[in-house]
C-alpha cells in the first residue's frame, strides 16, 4: 500500500462515507468509485506508452489524526445540532457519542477507569449501573454499547468528559473548551 496526502476537506468527505467502523479507506473509495476489488498482479497491463511508475492502488490517511480529531470536537461544537440542545444531559450525550464515534478502543479504555467512590459510571449493560447506585437514571449513549449514568450534577458530567478527552490525548483547551459548554 502507498500513503498519499489529502487535505482535510476531502479525507473528512471520504471518512463521512463510512459504513462500518474499520473500513479502510481504500474499501471506501472503491464503493464510492464502483471500483471492483481486483489484484494489481492479475490486472491486464497495457504496453502503449510506458508511464513513469504505474498508479498504485493508494490508502487515504489523515496527514493528522489528532488533528482530525480536534476538528471533528470543534466541528461537533459549532453544530447546530449540538446548539439546538437545551438540556446539559443532552449535550453531554451528543459528546460521548462523538468521543466515541472518533476512538472506540480509546473511549471504552478511558472509561474502564472512570468510576466514583461508590457509583459505575459507564457500563455495557443498564443493569450494571442500577446496582451500583440509587436513581442512576442510565441512558444508552446513542451509536454506542455503552450507558452511562445521567443524574449527576454538571461539574461531574464535565469531570466525566474532562477524563475521557485526557485519556483519548485532546489538548487542554479544547477539553476547557468543550467542558466550558456543557
Amino acid at each position: 500500500m502507498k500513503t498519499i496526502e489529502v487535505d482535510d476537506e476531502l479525507y473528512s468527505y471520504i471518512a463521512s462515507h463510512t459504513k462500518h467502523i474499520g473500513e479502510s479507506a481504500s474499501d471506501i473509495l472503491r464503493r464510492m468509485l464502483k471500483f471492483s476489488a481486483v489484484p494489481q498482479s492479475a490486472a491486464p497491463v497495457a504496453k502503449a506508452t510506458p508511464a513513469p511508475e504505474p498508479a498504485p492502488v493508494v490508502e487515504v490517511k489523515p496527514v493528522n489524526p489528532l488533528k482530525d480529531k480536534v476538528r471533528a470536537m470543534r466541528e461537533l461544537l459549532l453544530s447546530d445540532e449540538y446548539a439546538e440542545q437545551k438540556r446539559a444531559v443532552n449535550r453531554f450525550m451528543l459528546i460521548l457519542t462523538t468521543l466515541y464515534s472518533l476512538d472506540s478502543k480509546g473511549f471504552a479504555e478511558a472509561t474502564e477507569s472512570l468510576h466514583g467512590r461508590t457509583r459505575v459510571y459507564f457500563a455495557e449493560d443498564e443493569k450494571t449501573l442500577q446496582k451500583n447506585g440509587n436513581q442512576t437514571k442510565p441512558k444508552q449513549v446513542p451509536g454506542t454499547p455503552w450507558w452511562v449514568i445521567t443524574n449527576t450534577n454538571t461539574g461531574r458530567k464535565c469531570s466525566m468528559i474532562e477524563h475521557i478527552m485526557q485519556s483519548m490525548q485532546f489538548p487542554a483547551e479544547l477539553i476547557e473548551k468543550v467542558c466550558g459548554t456543557i
